[in-house]
């Protein structure tokens, strides 16, 4: 137990005057007001007096704190017994005086001015919501803005802030697995920032700024009990930020329990969707981000679950009350954010018939006639899954995955000797068909506007390099953005396309962390069997700053099971009307974003394993689409109605 003297109220600052610390905290108006300046003075405090106030404790036992605290206040006394606090590296002469001497609130944001030359658009909203998260929450707050209004800009406002003024060291971040990189990028080049991934165990030692996927570090032994990542709790993180926290809306998960084993001073929860199902999602989350608000889980569903009804609570102003007291949420038409709309255009491009016979012998080869040189098949998913999409994908990319087969010995000599026929076909063809409705798409927009900004995505680099060689010839002006680009190479070419080019190629290395709101045309050359990989090809174009409705071009082979593949995640997906980012958390909701056997997501998996078993039989393959199309649409009606439920709690006045 630590027995503080009242002798310690902080006499030497005029705002402290009458007030012991302890008492401070119990002020909440007083509090609310002097956050930042308690927060600062406390370690102070603790620092400069802990000796002093160890003596005159033994003779003086002053007052008794006897107040229940959560886990981050044990563990801070706990540091206070042993005198492991760092201020003294962490707090200068110069913070002092600014911060405490001066009976001042943080009124503005003194990182703003270092970075605001990185960030495209100035949005008082974003800056307005850092501000509300550091001087009234203290840093620690449930950021559940709407989706697309940028928490990512709003919440490393709020870590740049506190980098800037002293108050933080060690940052952890944590993302799903998808978006580690970009969240990397997006702290380099907007906020300047090196955060470093976590990726082994050892890499926690000495780790200050930090990014780790919460999928591999959450890893746990469940012979021992111990996380493969037990590093991350030795840190005593002075910022924990979670993006997409919806993910943690289960109590029991090994997830949770990770992030409630976490040190940490300040605490960012990111998600546009704090419940869905149930309140007590809503509970869960909130008993990470500071225990005891909103009591004990029996004096919740007492005093706020409605019977049957888990999506509407019982005294809903009191819930109301208390989640405004941890949470920042704005509405994107409180903002004046509007987004255009996607126009979705799937082009049906009709094969020869010499293209037809090569697609066909294509499949046959790879479900078929492809064996190891001992004589045994190769697993036919691992086949589908790695060569079916690109020997799909171009002529020059298909000659190229044939190519690799006919030379490689480890394959049979059946299955080379086909692959030689294939490609010997390759070159009696006249025609590229999908080739030429993509320069009829080009051709077209150009002819009105000869500065039109085209973007062309493609999945394969091998892909990217034949559509160069085929548009350039033509007096076009092309920029082609490929993995392995340093970042000055990325925004060399990005500023090239903007200020010269009228095309831009792409491979996936390209659809995250770029900013192409200038454009409005892009064409999905060929199409990646995972809704998300799409969705964020589609998100460079859709953001904020895009002034015309988007024109979503995506080429489709005839007769094939690529045609349907490209209506379900076009037409019945990413160009339905959903806003950037709810994709991505009904795919969540359905189970189908996490990682298959195979490493791809388990909607793709889905996918290609209808491909397979419906053994080229495009109507057995068809029905099969519907059967997931139907999955997908009852998660966007039951994602709906649940916005609606949780509008009404959080929106609502």
């Amino acid at each position: 137990m630590l027995l503080l003297n009242d002798s310690y109220k902080l006499k030497p600052y005029k705002f402290l005057k009458m007030k012991s610390y302890f008492e401070i905290l119990r002020d909440k108006k007083w509090k609310r007001k002097n956050l930042e300046k308690i927060n600062l003075f406390s370690t102070i405090l603790i620092n400069r007096n802990f000796n002093k106030m160890e003596e005159e404790n033994k003779t003086n036992p002053g007052i008794l704190i006897n107040e229940s605290f959560s886990n981050e206040d044990l563990s801070f006394f706990e540091k206070l017994e042993k005198k492991e606090f760092e201020s003294s590296e962490l707090l200068s002469l110069k913070i002092e005086a600014e911060d405490i001497n001066n009976d001042t609130e943080i009124n503005e944001l003194l990182g703003y001015d270092l970075i605001s030359k990185n960030l495209a658009y100035k949005l008082p909203y974003q800056i307005d919501g850092a501000l509300e998260i550091l001087r009234d929450l203290n840093g620690s707050a449930l950021l559940a803005d709407e989706v697309g209004l940028g928490k990512t800009i709003t919440s490393a406002l709020v870590v740049k802030e506190c980098l800037v003024r002293g108050f933080a060291k060690r940052v952890l971040i944590l993302t799903p697995p998808s978006l580690v990189d970009q969240w990397v990028q997006e702290m380099k080049e907007k906020f300047e920032l090196d955060f470093k991934i976590i990726e082994k165990e050892e890499d926690w030692e000495n780790a200050t700024l930090a990014i780790a996927s919460i999928d591999r570090v959450k890893i746990l032994n469940r012979e021992t009990g111990r996380f493969r990542h037990q590093g991350a709790f030795d840190i005593s993180w002075d910022i924990l930020m979670i993006d997409e926290a919806h993910k943690l809306k289960e109590r029991n998960t090994i997830r949770w329990k990770f992030v409630d084993k976490l040190q940490k001073k300040r605490f960012l929860l990111l998600t546009a969707t704090p419940f869905q199902n149930d309140l007590l999602e809503l509970y869960n989350l909130l008993h990470l981000l500071k225990k005891g608000h909103l009591g004990t889980m029996k004096e919740f569903r007492k005093n706020f679950l409605n019977g049957g009804n888990k999506r509407y609570p019982l005294n809903p102003i009191e819930l109301k009350a208390k989640l405004s007291e941890v949470m920042v949420r704005r509405k994107r038409s409180e903002t004046g954010i509007t987004y255009k709309k996607r126009v979705p255009k799937v082009i049906s491009v009709t094969q020869t018939p010499q293209e037809k016979k090569i697609y066909e012998k294509i499949t046959e080869l790879l479900k078929e006639q492809y064996f190891r040189a001992s004589g045994s098949e190769i697993n036919g998913r691992l086949i589908v899954f790695a060569l079916l999409p690109k020997v799909t994908s171009s002529v020059k990319s298909a000659i190229e995955s044939l190519t690799k087969i006919k030379e490689n010995e480890k394959y049979h000599e059946t299955t080379r000797e086909f692959a030689e026929e294939i490609l010997e076909d390759y070159k009696e063809l006249k025609k590229d068909s999908k080739m030429e409705e993509l320069l009829k798409i080009v051709n077209s927009h150009l002819a009105g506007n000869p500065h039109e900004k085209i973007l062309i995505y493609t999945k394969h680099p091998t892909t990217a390099e034949y559509m160069s060689e085929q548009l350039i010839p033509l007096g076009l002006k092309v920029t082609t953005f490929k993995g392995g680009l340093t970042r000055e190479e990325k925004t060399e070419r990005i500023t090239e396309f903007r200020n010269d080019s009228q095309v831009l190629i792409c491979t996936d290395a390209g659809a995250e962390g770029i900013n192409l709101q200038f454009c409005h045309v892009l064409i999905n050359y060929d199409l990646p069997w995972n809704p998300m990989s799409v969705e964020q090809r589609i998100g460079r174009v859709d953001r904020l700053g895009q002034e015309h409705d988007m024109q979503i071009y995506s080429l489709a082979t005839k007769d094939t099971m690529e045609e349907y593949v490209v209506d379900l995640i076009i037409n019945k997906m990413c160009c339905v009307g959903l806003v950037i980012g709810e994709l991505p958390i009904i795919l969540f909701n359905l189970g189908l974003d996490s990682e298959g056997k195979t490493g791809s997501t388990k909607i793709e998996e889905h996918l290609l394993n209808t491909f397979i078993e419906s053994r080229n039989n495009l109507d057995v393959f068809a029905r099969g689409i519907d059967e997931i199309s139907k999955i997908v649409q009852d998660g966007m009606k039951g994602y709906e109605e649940s916005k609606e439920a949780s509008s009404e709690l959080l929106d609502e006045k």
